[in-house]
């Protein structure tokens, strides 16, 4: 029981440090600026965490009979399934290409900075949500970034790579809602 709680009361902290800290320490390597997970990634360690504290609780409700024991070994193996199907979810740029893999997916999508054939800012009010960035590349395929105060001090570096591939940044700017 106590386990369960002290879990409990540090999730909250942990779901929003642990998935950035597991993905660089997974994926990072030479000539990356950083690696960005998306916002579904939280959802997934919360439901992991929440698999994980049930466990404990059952445990203790149940006072640890057999069947009590088999219920907390089957929430244990979804709160590790669900760390594991989230930590293979990352955004990575680097000097050379664009990573990525799409959260609940196993197929990783690679693409050089040469390869990008349009680039979309747009920039949206703070109080009415966040601001995108659009890489369409050669395939057609679009990656959405969703913007944050990390990910805007990547935004100059963006530029200048795609500038130096000849691709201009389109900037919309949204009019704030009334």
């Amino acid at each position: 029981m106590v386990i369960g709680i002290a879990i409990l009361l540090l999730a909250p902290f942990v779901v929003f440090l642990l998935p950035n800290f597991i993905a660089n320490t997974i994926y990072f390597k030479a000539g990356s600026w950083f690696i960005f997970v998306s916002f579904g990634v939280y959802m997934v360690y919360a439901v992991a965490f929440i698999f994980l504290i049930a466990a404990f609780f059952v445990l203790y409700a149940m006072n640890m009979n057999k069947k009590s024991i088999v219920i907390t070994i089957g929430l244990m193996i979804l709160a590790c399934t669900s760390f594991y199907i989230a930590s293979l979810n990352y955004t990575m740029l680097s000097d050379d290409r664009i990573t990525y893999r799409p959260l609940l997916s196993f197929q990783t999508y690679s693409y050089t900075w040469s390869e990008v054939d349009e680039a979309v800012f747009r920039s949206v009010h703070a109080d009415d949500g966040n601001s995108e960035f659009d890489f369409k590349f050669d395939d057609d395929v679009v990656l959405t970034l969703t913007m944050n105060r990390l990910f805007m001090k990547f935004l100059p570096p963006i530029e200048n790579r795609l500038s130096h591939e000849g691709v201009e940044v389109e900037k919309i700017l949204i009019p704030k809602k009334e």
